[in-house]
């Protein structure tokens, strides 16, 4: 936990991950990097916290949060997992003419 947050309780943990979920559904094509830093953000953890529960480097998520580097298909989901989701694919919305 980012010690700069003071824990939530249960209810508010289960709360915030539910309004995580929304944004993201809301937004269905926001770029990868930013939807892991929300993501990461939302549960308050570091970038050493969250790469560890994920399986991955601080630096690679490091790099793919400042959009240095871009994730795998197989980090990226590594990346997803903890919250439910997955890699996918959605349609970009068309260019108003």
């Amino acid at each position: 936990m980012d010690k700069r947050f003071k824990p939530l309780s249960p209810a508010e943990e289960l709360q915030a991950r539910r309004t995580l979920a929304m944004e993201l559904a809301a937004e269905p094509a926001m770029p990868v990097p930013a939807v892991i830093r929300k993501i990461r953000v939302s549960l308050r953890l570091t970038i050493a916290e969250y790469a560890q529960l994920c399986g991955v480097s601080a630096r690679t998520l490091q790099d793919i949060e400042r959009e240095v580097s871009s994730p795998s298909l197989s980090t990226a989901d590594k990346l997803l997992r903890p919250i439910g989701m997955s890699v996918g694919a959605v349609q970009k919305p068309l260019p108003h003419q």
